[in-house]
């Protein structure tokens, strides 16, 4: 391969990788918010799914169409405010359509509005009940007696909504909340009145958004299936099935979630599909199919949560609902990341600072391995450059028998006792520390405690730093000043060449790292950015510290 070709080569893999890995980190957005569509269902059942067979959980023999409710109905919405959220239910359907978290605020700026995790852009769940041979309404019209504002004590609060049917069915459905508690239990009651027996089935019905667009903008659905936790992050193109036990199933984003726990146990089905537009999703649950004696009742309860993902206050709901809080692929590494952060944080009671001093403390870890690395690279190298006169006379004696050119190079190397592999060395202490990265990556990622801590000039250093646009792109000084502290790093490592060409290509490509990786960075958390800027330059001083305890030879 010549000169030419091998420059051309690099150049275009290069310019490849910046222009795959530039488009997504840079220019890919998130979809705006959107109003989710009301789905005509008054001749259909749940999401749209008129022929629901009754292994796919929906039984045909259930009536196909919903009883209409009577326009003289007026629903109410009852404002109910704890210490933790400020929640508002409507009595059409029992519903959740609002919940406003006191301790998150939407954005960094002064006098935000609370962080709404139930709004009109995203949905709670809906509770329909079926009963065969029996017409029912989409949408449980309750009667409620009480007031319409209400604080959750230190006892609790109940929540009692009642409907009754004309032919002696009645409906009674609780909602219990609980002082510091982001969980909510609800209990459902069908009391049969009439003069036979009926066969009721529950049914969730929930419709959200399900998208990726970048490391910074997610909405994904969440589900705990026989113990085993299982995402989707991507719009959906078909149907998905989840079999098995079901323990909890909800939508969140990287901070918070909207989560039901049907408290059943046993094998039920639980089936996700796309719905009207794109990145629409609706969940599909059923409770098993009950049969009620006259004069008897129904009964069937679970728990909801709508909060942060934060891991004390998901154990709180029990179920493992925790493990929704996505730890990576190194996940104990990632929650020692986290407890270790916590723990400095409470030092300095700034992310920021504590983030930089984990750096510190790592690469103190790190250190003996580091310097033994480096010392032995930079030994290498000073014997490289005392070989290459001789180096460079073999290349040129041997320049058309390549075969022979390497076996009189290794008898070179092996005569003054050097290693070929020894440049290789270098990238230990990295390899080393990847995982600790990786691990880093999704604690700075998905920690909630992240989130609107501010350092120096960064007001989030959960999301990409912000300072004014650039021909349509953000302009950010930390990705830049990783990347000038990249290059300073790589200029200071030896770089010694056993003199193949493929070797000496990969250390040109080598060259461009540091432009790569500050693209691949550009879009990333403010606050992984400085931890790896951090360590680029702890390692710039380790380097001039080795630099010094071994000198370039006489002439080097």
């Amino acid at each position: 391969m010549n000169s030419d070709l091998k420059k051309n080569y690099i150049l275009f893999l290069v310019l490849s990788v910046l222009v795959i890995v530039g488009y997504s980190a840079i220019f890919t957005e998130a979809p705006k918010e959107r109003k989710q569509e009301k789905i005509d269902r008054s001749t259909s059942t749940p999401s749209g799914k008129e022929n629901f067979s009754e292994e796919t959980g929906f039984l045909q023999k259930f009536p196909a169409e919903f009883e209409p409710v009577k326009d003289s109905y007026v629903p109410q919405i009852i404002r109910i405010k704890s210490d933790l959220y400020t929640a508002e239910i409507d009595t059409l359907g029992g519903k959740v359509v609002g919940w406003g978290l006191h301790k998150y605020k939407k954005t960094v700026e002064t006098g935000s509005l609370p962080m709404e995790v139930i709004t009109e852009g995203k949905n709670s769940y809906n509770t329909v009940l079926r009963i065969k041979n029996e017409k029912m309404p989409e949408q449980i019209p309750f009667s409620y007696n009480g007031d319409t504002s209400l604080l959750v004590g230190p006892e609790g609060l109940n929540i009692n909504l009642v409907w009754n049917k004309t032919n002696g069915l009645s409906v009674r459905k609780t909602i219990s909340f609980y002082p510091g508690k982001y969980f909510v239990r609800e209990n459902l009651e069908v009391f049969n009145g009439t003069k036979r027996q009926v066969s009721q089935k529950v049914h969730i019905d929930w419709e959200n958004s399900v998208y990726e667009s970048g490391s910074n903008s997610l909405y994904e659905f969440v589900s705990m299936v026989g113990g085993e936790v299982k995402r989707t992050k991507k719009s959906l193109k078909e149907p998905k099935a989840f079999n098995g036990e079901i323990n909890w199933f909800g939508f969140g984003d990287k901070y918070f979630l909207s989560a039901f726990l049907p408290e059943i146990g046993g094998d039920q089905g639980l089936y996700l599909q796309p719905v009207g537009e794109k990145g629409l999703a609706g969940a599909d649950f059923s409770y098993p199919e009950q049969r009620t004696a006259t004069g008897k009742s129904y009964k069937v309860g679970w728990k909801s949560y709508f909060g942060p993902r934060n891991e004390l206050d998901l154990k709180e709901a029990g179920y493992k609902l925790e493990k929704s809080i996505d730890y990576g692929y190194v996940g104990g590494l990632t929650k020692i990341a986290i407890v270790l952060l916590k723990f400095i944080n409470n030092f300095f009671s700034n992310y920021g600072i504590s983030i930089v001093v984990l750096t510190i403390l790592l690469r103190v870890i790190f250190l003996p391995l580091t310097v033994k690395s480096m010392k032995s690279m930079k030994d290498v190298q000073n014997k490289m450059k005392k070989l290459k006169p001789e180096i460079d006379a073999l290349k040129e004696k041997y320049k058309n028998d390549k075969s022979t050119q390497q076996a009189e190079m290794m008898k070179l190397y092996t005569s003054n006792n050097i290693n070929p592999l020894s440049s290789l060395g270098g990238c230990l202490p990295l390899l080393i520390q990847f995982p600790v990265f990786i691990a880093l990556y999704f604690a700075l990622l998905y920690s909630i405690d992240l989130r609107h801590s501010s350092f120096l000039w960064i007001n989030d250093l959960s999301q990409p730093e912000y300072l004014f646009d650039v021909l349509g792109i953000p302009f950010r000084i930390l990705p830049l000043l990783m990347g000038i502290s990249w290059f300073f790093s790589q200029k200071l490592t030896p770089m010694t060449s056993p003199g193949s060409e493929a070797m000496e290509m990969q250390m040109k490509l080598m060259q461009f790292m540091p432009i790569i990786f500050t693209v691949m960075f550009w879009g990333l958390p403010s606050g992984l950015i400085l931890y790896w800027t951090v360590s680029n330059i702890l390692s710039i001083g380790q380097q001039l510290y080795i630099n010094r305890q071994v000198p370039n030879p006489e002439g080097g």
